[in-house]
């Protein structure tokens, strides 16, 4: 058995070189880009009017009030306007290029125009620059504007479009296999007998991989067949990862560990000091990846988060999939054998204090109904066997904890 860090470790070596591939901009939400966006224009292009006024000559108007010759209008997306000449004032509008000459804009609200029309009196003076954005001044040509690595979000997609990128290199998804195991495993919408329970596993696999991002396909439930087991386990290998759940302990049916030895499949770990989920395999064969995960509900959430998460986060490029850790004060002793690392499900909030935690009663590694009261896990050090009322521990928020 080897400890959590140790297990991260072998997992962190074993990350295939993440893929890359170009898609429309437009369909880059979420994703991770994989290369830098480098301007392509200045922005703005041109002087650009930051109110609606008049465009001047701050020279002219030092001893305002001033009366000026009222030279036309500019408005946004109505040309470049001609040179502006001394002692003569043009209307401009807010996003409109500002005439070559003018080197201000007074606001309209002090700038009277006479009843016919002809000039304008600008009651007060402005420096040079005034209600005036500088050509270059957000960005110039060739300036990288987001760094490869950043997760494409809407402020990005603008910019992408500002720019002119009809697609965006980012990082591809790993494609990603589910598959159950167990005689006791029926599907969702089939009646158990006595001795069976619904597969739940998989599902609670999918959805935790589609807060990822990543679609996974189901590969149904494998019997305690080992030719049904290999003949799905070999599918499995035609994609990036295969996550199995269950079958990977050392009971007299667990043919998962066989089958890995027939195809080729080294296993690089198999036991783990993690509480609940210590029988958690990482296998590879080539760049495929293989996550056996224990067959117990929260076993399997529990370890997919701790360690499928950050390979497969990372090749999808995320620099930092883990999940947030926090710290927080605990609200009520809590003991447990000692031994392993232990993720408890546990509930948070945020007080004037910091965060609260309060522990949740739950049964065992099976019992599901008591954890979906959890918005995260205590992590309680595997060398103790209490922590104490009014300690500050760390806890591990889940990945939608900002939805409970």
């Amino acid at each position: 058995m080897i400890s959590i860090e140790e297990a991260l470790e072998i997992l962190l070596r074993n990350i295939p070189a993440p893929k890359t591939e170009r898609i429309p901009f437009y369909k880059s939400l979420g994703r991770v880009l994989a290369e830098d966006i480098v301007a392509t224009s200045d922005i703005p292009p041109f002087n650009r009017a930051t109110m609606d006024g008049f465009a001047v000559r701050s020279a002219d108007v030092q001893n305002a009030p001033v009366e000026l010759i009222l030279g036309g209008e500019a408005r946004a997306g109505g040309g470049i306007h001609e040179r502006l000449r001394p002692g003569e004032a043009i209307y401009i509008m807010t996003g409109a290029p500002v005439p070559d000459g003018a080197d201000a804009v007074q606001i309209v609200e002090v700038c009277p125009v006479s009843p016919c029309e002809s000039k304008v009196t600008v009651m007060e003076p402005v420096a040079p620059g005034d209600n005036i954005a500088p050509k270059g001044r957000e960005a110039m040509s060739g300036d990288v504007i987001i760094k490869a690595g950043r997760v494409a979000g809407p402020a990005e997609i603008a910019l992408m479009a500002t720019f002119g990128y009809a697609e965006a290199r980012v990082y591809a998804k790993p494609s990603v296999a589910i598959l159950s195991t167990g005689d006791e495993l029926v599907e969702f919408d089939e009646t158990p007998r006595a001795d069976q329970i619904r597969n739940s596993n998989a599902y609670c696999l999918a959805a935790q991989l589609k807060l990822l991002g990543i679609e996974a396909d189901y590969l149904g439930i494998a019997r305690d067949e080992k030719e049904d087991l290999r003949g799905k386990i070999l599918a499995g290998l035609e994609r990036d990862v295969l996550i199995i759940t269950g079958g990977v302990s050392m009971g007299e049916y667990d043919f998962v560990r066989d089958v890995f030895e027939e195809l080729g499949v080294e296993i690089l770990f198999s036991k783990v000091a993690i509480k609940p989920g210590k029988p958690t395999v990482f296998a590879r064969k080539g760049n495929r990846l293989v996550f056996g995960l224990p067959g117990n509900p929260l076993s399997s959430m529990i370890t997919f988060e701790c360690f499928a998460r950050p390979v497969l986060g990372r090749m999808c490029g995320i620099k930092r999939p883990e999940l947030k850790r926090v710290q927080g004060v605990l609200l009520e002793d809590v003991r447990q054998t000692p031994g392993r690392t232990a993720f408890l499900p546990a509930r948070i909030e945020w007080t004037s204090n910091g965060w609260s935690v309060r522990p949740i009663s739950w049964k065992n590694s099976a019992d599901m109904i008591g954890f979906s009261g959890a918005n995260a896990t205590l992590i309680f050090p595997g060398e103790l066997a209490m922590l104490s009322r009014g300690e500050t521990v760390e806890i591990m928020l889940l990945p939608d904890f900002f939805a409970r």
